[in-house]
């Protein structure tokens, strides 16, 4: 019960907005089970919502979600964001891997997801993980962070995977993308 309560809270902060209606299109983000919404940031440009596990806070999280809806934001390419995101990630941490994870379409929308491993950071010198999903809507563009202090294990790695398939760009208003839970 409580992880339908905390989903029907995020999908009610990813679809708020002061124009916007409930027809639209938008990131449909199913949270992981165990995280809660820590910090949401809005504004005429983007969109901003932060998720951690329970038991952690912001500022000593372990894991967190970053989900960004940038509003009007089309013209970019979700291999454009990427291309853009390893340079910086690059410049940040000597010796950055990347591996694409998947790339083309999801529910018609165009899309690419990596990953980002940084053995270690030039600002604390820790080791991270990333997973990036970016998908160009045709009203927005939408960017998916799962940031880790660790590689996951294999049932880590087997539920991020599931939250990144099940956590898509929708339209209710075009056949073919409905904003239905998998």
């Amino acid at each position: 019960m409580l992880r339908v309560a905390v989903l029907c809270l995020i999908a009610s902060l990813v679809t708020a907005g002061s124009s916007r209606a409930a027809d639209t299109e938008k990131l449909l983000l199913q949270s992981p089970k165990g995280f809660k919404v820590v910090a949401e940031a809005s504004n005429d440009s983007e969109r901003t919502t932060v998720l951690v596990p329970g038991s952690e806070n912001i500022a000593s999280a372990t894991t967190r979600i970053t989900a960004q809806t940038l509003f009007r934001q089309t013209e970019q390419s979700p291999e454009a964001y990427r291309a853009a995101r390893q340079k910086a990630a690059t410049a940040d941490c000597p010796g950055a891997r990347f591996e694409e994870l998947r790339h083309g379409n999801e529910n018609l929308y165009p899309m690419v997801m990596w990953s980002e491993s940084c053995p270690s950071a030039k600002d604390d010198g820790k080791p991270s993980l990333s997973w990036w999903k970016a998908v160009q809507g045709r009203e927005n563009f939408y960017a998916l962070r799962l940031t880790a202090d660790a590689e996951p294990n294999a049932k880590q790695r087997k539920l991020w995977t599931r939250f990144f398939e099940v956590s898509r760009v929708c339209d209710s208003r075009v056949p073919g993308q409905r904003c239905t839970a998998k």
